[in-house]
């Protein structure tokens, strides 16, 4: 070969060196400026209520700032074997279903947030009609009481207590969101259970409440509520980019929440379909929302231990085990 046939070889490996490097330095630089699709899971509930607000424009766009493009998917099932089935790679679930299934097929589920009802916010209640003539907690029995569908759990929690008291014969009526406002005037049942934004919804609709706080009563004072979780697999080999910037706008999110309440009360009602008069977001009560790095693991294993004690579930993982771990969202 030539001197200069060598030449121009060496200077064609020169620019592929060079092309190839540039390759390497910089298509990280590129992926990472690209935006992240991610796939929520949604209902009109307090739960998926951070996602709403983070796709508002409030004060900051989360969703916008962590370059994520949020694709909301209607909630129609078990939220829990939505995820697991890759239906959604984030939503919320109740921590009651979690807590008794948070694997499937090898994969585990964590949470990076949470909902929990406060001992001293009682945002739950049993309604009846302006002009019912039930009059006290006993006179339920026999009686029709809806509920929503999803608070299933919460109901048969209550209900197994009040049998210890005679108070049996319920007849159980799940009822799906749109139903509720109307099941009275409809006569599909003679009391509603119901946890807020409902609770606010139908006092301010001049229902009655008939007995309120059964949670804190019957199950445990402060109960941690919901969930916010993604598969781990999704964030550790599916998609780690849009794993940290889901649950980096989360955070932003229910940070937001918990210092400008009037914005979860706005919202929930705008995502309702609800008109406010003002008195509404008056008799609208709110949860406390929690970032990963507030959630109360001494609450989660007082509902664990107690689920045990009425048979339902295992103590066989730590609370803390239900969590991601902030290093998992290490760059």
């Amino acid at each position: 070969m030539s001197i200069k046939a060598r030449e121009r070889l060496l200077n064609v490996l020169i620019v592929i060196g060079v092309v190839a490097l540039l390759f390497v330095v910089g298509y990280p630089q590129y992926k990472e400026s690209l935006p992240s699709k991610i796939k929520i899971g949604v209902d009109k509930s307090y739960g998926s209520l951070p996602f709403y607000v983070a796709k508002k424009d409030t004060l900051r766009r989360y969703f916008a700032i962590e370059k994520i493009e949020p694709e909301l998917i209607e909630i129609t099932g078990d939220p829990l074997q939505g995820i697991k089935d890759g239906l959604y790679d984030i939503v919320v679930v109740p921590w009651y279903s979690f807590l008794i299934s948070p694997s499937y097929n090898g994969d585990t589920l964590k949470a990076c947030g949470s909902i929990e009802l406060k001992s001293g916010k009682v945002l739950d209640a049993i309604i009846i009609p302006e002009k019912s003539k039930i009059r006290r907690l006993k006179d339920i029995k026999g009686k029709r009481l809806g509920y929503l569908a999803n608070d299933e759990y919460i109901v048969n929690l209550i209900l197994t207590k009040l049998e210890e008291d005679e108070i049996t014969d319920v007849e159980r009526v799940p009822l799906q969101v749109e139903e509720i406002t109307s099941a009275f005037v409809d006569k599909k049942v003679d009391a509603l259970y119901l946890l807020d934004p409902y609770r606010g919804y139908m006092v301010y609709q001049n229902h009655k409440v008939l007995f309120q706080g059964l949670i804190s009563y019957f199950v445990i004072p402060t109960m941690p509520y919901a969930a916010i979780v993604m598969r781990k697999s999704f964030l550790k080999d599916e998609n780690r980019l849009a794993g940290i910037r889901i649950k980096n706008a989360v955070d932003a999110t229910l940070s937001y929440m918990t210092k400008n309440p009037a914005i979860v009360k706005k919202v929930i009602i705008e995502i309702n379909d609800w008109y406010d008069d003002g008195e509404l977001s008056l008799n609208i009560r709110i949860p406390e929302y929690q970032r990963l790095s507030d959630i109360n693991l001494k609450n989660i294993e007082i509902f664990q231990t107690e689920l045990v004690r009425r048979g339902i579930g295992t103590c066989g993982i730590r609370p803390s085990e239900f969590l991601f771990d902030k290093t998992d969202f290490a760059r």
